[in-house]
């Protein structure tokens, strides 16, 4: 009786750690790996393949800067924000004004502010076609 008494708590004690464990892993993903807080600000076609996506963080207060997104993708005409869910930006900055053009596959970016990061390739596909675009960035720093 002892035994099955002590193999019962142990369960019970066991039961209770993996739903914490779970429970804790759960809402982890749910913070930390929930999609930016983001509004459609601009779309703008730069050429038959490459479309550059603007959006503005909209949960920032009067101490978070103003943080822009700009992404590259197909021509997309239903819900811009839906399609840009699982798409990670090419490039983050303070300011949601840039001139962009595009030559076939080559993405030319020129911004005055500050970038807080950048790559300078992406990948997307457009009619089922691999789009793997080459981004050149001019950025003009500024001082604050």
């Amino acid at each position: 009786m002892h035994a099955n008494t002590v193999i019962k708590r142990l369960h019970c004690l066991l039961t209770a750690i993996l739903l914490i464990v779970v429970c804790s892993f759960l809402a982890y993903q749910h913070f930390f790996n929930a999609p930016p807080h983001d509004s459609f600000v601009s779309k703008q076609k730069l050429s038959d393949t490459v479309t550059l996506y603007i959006t503005k963080y909209d949960e920032g207060g009067a101490t978070v800067s103003e943080v822009y997104r700009y992404y590259l993708d197909k021509d997309n005409s239903g819900n811009v924000m839906k399609a840009l869910k699982d798409r990670s930006p090419f490039l983050e900055a303070n300011t949601g004004s840039v001139t962009a053009s595009a030559y076939g596959n080559t993405v030319n970016v020129r911004i005055t502010g500050k970038v807080y990061s950048f790559t300078n390739s992406d990948l997307f596909y457009a009619n089922g076609i691999t789009i793997l675009p080459v981004i050149n960035l001019i950025a003009n720093g500024t001082r604050d």
